[in-house]
């Protein structure tokens, strides 16, 4: 089977991002770094706190100003005092008690098993500063649990791509902690993300940074943290942006962050809080109880707003990808009169396919564009094709949504039309072919049928890939298949009986499409949901079937998996060339699918009642699964020499013309 779910050209999920160019970041003067120290004296901080947050600033002449006239920022039990600014990314590190690792955490109540020493919380310096304090044992202590924290956010919470491409977008709450170490060790001084740890610990993996390193090693010497900057200062300076490798863009983008550092505390009169339960609610009000999550679809329509912006935007030809008045149409925000005024069709199955067209078609072009919206608001590196299809789906059920809002009703409608709009064909699909229904140019839904016979009799679909014209006819008949009561097609079915077809909507338009009845009923699909009729089944000849009684019968989710159910059409007529070649291989295909079932099937017998697998604990005969072997690998070798010629016979095509 083909795999529907898998983009066809990898090239699109590989694209090079052209990514964000961070303006030339020096490395401040000390005077500016003492002078800003200065000011930081008269909010009250300690001289730790001091010393950690002016060497942080990027700007210290900024930050200074902005001391002046802090912002505030409500939580419950108090305001903090907070003033926006660049922080070098050497000097802000992960929260050592991050709250996300409350679910990993071991304590010491626990009756058995291999314990961690357990961290104390940070808790208000005994000064009433805006600054916390933790006590450890040993500097060995935090160093490991910050190493650990860096480590456990970048696995639950990898945002280590993004940010190579646009660096930190949203800042950081920053607020400054002293670490008491029970040895005599010297206390140290940091900067710690009250929110923020994830992006932190993701940037500190970019520039290949050691939390520990920059608490004990930089932390303690201003000398190498200056050298640290300066040498990605001077780098930038010499080479110029479009001297540096990309992997040193990277790297540059990550070398600052932006920060909201907590300058300041001021306690509710009545509730007297301490400054470090502020903090802790505050970690709880963004992470804990944040605002409910807007949700996937309201998300994709979100996405869906910026990639039609992208589109419409003159590209590096000059030339946008889309029409303002397609725009619209695609956005659902012009009526049907002025759909129709501007010569665009008012039937939905169209206007699903020229979006489908528009934004998974056209290939690596038109995958970029789309992405480039998507980035605008995620600022996700590599959007993934499911991602894109997603955006395509909301699109086309705008119009539905506001006719229906009853969510029984979209919510399956919107699940199945993203499985089948998977379907790899459709980035092929281009605005070069004539499209059915499109304006005067187009050709009719006849002709779209005949092209679609036409394709089918070549053994397009069976061969693995369905031609533009059975495409554009699966796209739009998909679409009312969808929208029909009942559904003529659903998702797939898993954890079903041994007869349940679990196969994705888009392998079952496959099945359906490489057929004469399936295009045929393809097409009797889109004229009745035209002309707002029920769908029925049709026969070979594409007349309807009836019942028993002489009702015509229902076109179901069940009838056309049964119908199509992916085996081969018989040879009939067609005992040679391409069409008998592409009949074969579905054979081939259906029989490897099959061999996997009964693999699968075989690993899942247990060795007793409930028990383990049988061969996963018991093997089997070797002798037994070497022959088998032989012969796959006999199969294979075949199978791969025909890949060859294939290949050898396109570059001597491509080498005659």
């Amino acid at each position: 089977m083909v795999d529907d779910s898998a983009p066809l050209k990898e090239s699109v999920e590989e694209e090079a991002v052209p990514g964000w160019q961070p303006a030339l970041w020096t490395l401040p003067r000390t005077a500016a770094v003492d002078n800003l120290a200065e000011a930081l004296r008269g909010q009250g901080l300690t001289e730790g706190g001091v010393r950690a947050m002016s060497r942080a600033a990027v700007r210290p002449d900024d930050l200074r100003r902005r001391l002046a006239d802090p912002a505030e920022l409500r939580v419950q039990g108090g305001t903090l005092l907070i003033a926006e600014t660049r922080l070098w990314s050497a000097t802000v590190l992960p929260h050592p008690a991050n709250p996300r690792e409350y679910g990993h955490r071991q304590y010491a109540l626990a009756a058995s098993g291999p314990r961690r020493p357990m961290m104390i919380e940070p808790r208000s310096t005994p000064y009433g500063t805006a600054e916390l304090e933790m006590r450890v044992e040993t500097p060995s202590g935090i160093a490991q649990r910050l190493e650990g924290a860096k480590s456990r956010l970048l696995k639950d919470n990898p945002l280590v791509q993004d940010i190579a491409v646009e660096g930190v977008l949203q800042p950081l709450t920053v607020v400054p902690l002293t670490v008491v170490h029970e040895n005599s060790h010297p206390d140290c001084a940091l900067l710690i993300a009250a929110d923020g740890s994830s992006r932190i610990s993701a940037v500190h993996e970019l520039l290949d940074y050691e939390p520990s390193k920059i608490a004990y090693e930089w932390g303690a010497d201003d000398r190498k943290l200056r050298a640290e900057i300066s040498r990605w200062a001077r780098l930038v300076r010499k080479q110029g942006w479009q001297g540096l490798t990309e992997s040193e863009r990277r790297k540059v983008r990550a070398l600052s962050v932006p920060a909201r550092v907590i300058v300041g505390f001021r306690p509710n009169t009545q509730a007297d809080q301490a400054f470090h339960t502020a903090v802790r609610n505050f970690i709880g009000l963004t992470h804990i109880r944040p605002p409910r999550p807007y949700g996937p679809a309201v998300e994709n329509e979100a996405k869906a707003d910026a990639v039609l912006d992208s589109l419409a935007e003159p590209g590096r030809s000059g030339v946008a990808h889309i029409t303002e008045i397609e725009k619209g149409w695609f956005a659902g925000t012009i009526s049907r009169e002025e759909v129709e005024a501007a010569g665009l069709s008012a039937e939905p199955d169209v206007r699903a396919g020229e979006i489908v067209r528009s934004l998974l078609g056209g290939g690596v072009r038109t995958a970029r564009r789309v992405n480039e919206g998507i980035r605008s608001l995620t600022a996700k590196q590599r959007p993934k094709r499911e991602e894109r299809v997603d955006v395509v789906v909301e699109l086309i059920l705008r119009p539905v949504r506001t006719g229906s809002d009853d969510a029984k009703f979209v919510r399956p409608r919107r699940a199945v039309l993203q499985r089948a709009y998977r379907l790899p064909e459709i980035e092929d699909l281009s605005a070069a072919e004539r499209l059915e229904g499109a304006g005067k140019s187009g050709r009719t839904l006849e002709e779209l049928r005949d092209a679609a016979l036409a394709e089918a009799d070549q053994g397009l679909g069976y061969s693995g890939r369905l031609g533009p014209a059975q495409t554009e006819l699966v796209v739009k008949a998909a679409y009312y298949m969808a929208m029909a009561e009942p559904m003529a097609l659903q998702r797939e079915v898993f954890g079903g009986g041994e007869d349940e077809d679990d196969r994705g909507a888009a392998t079952v338009l496959r099945a359906m499409l490489s057929r004469r009845r399936g295009i045929l009923q393809s097409y009797e699909i889109i004229r009745a949901g035209r002309a707002g009729e029920r769908l029925r089944e049709v026969d070979e000849s594409g007349k309807p079937l009836v019942t028993a009684e002489g009702r015509p019968r229902d076109l179901t989710d069940a009838l056309v998996r049964h119908t199509y159910s992916g085996g081969p059409v018989p040879l009939e007529n067609a005992q040679v060339g391409v069409k008998a070649a592409a009949t074969s291989w579905a054979c081939v295909r259906e029989t490897v699918d099959s061999l996997r079932k009964e693999v699968d099937g075989m690993a899942g017998v247990p060795a007793e009642e409930g028990g383990p697998s049988f061969v996963s604990q018991e093997g089997w005969d070797p002798s037994q699964v070497r022959e088998v072997r032989d012969t796959l690998d006999r199969v294979s070798r075949r199978v791969a020499a025909w890949a060859d010629r294939f290949e050898e016979r396109a570059e001597a095509a491509v080498a005659e013309s």
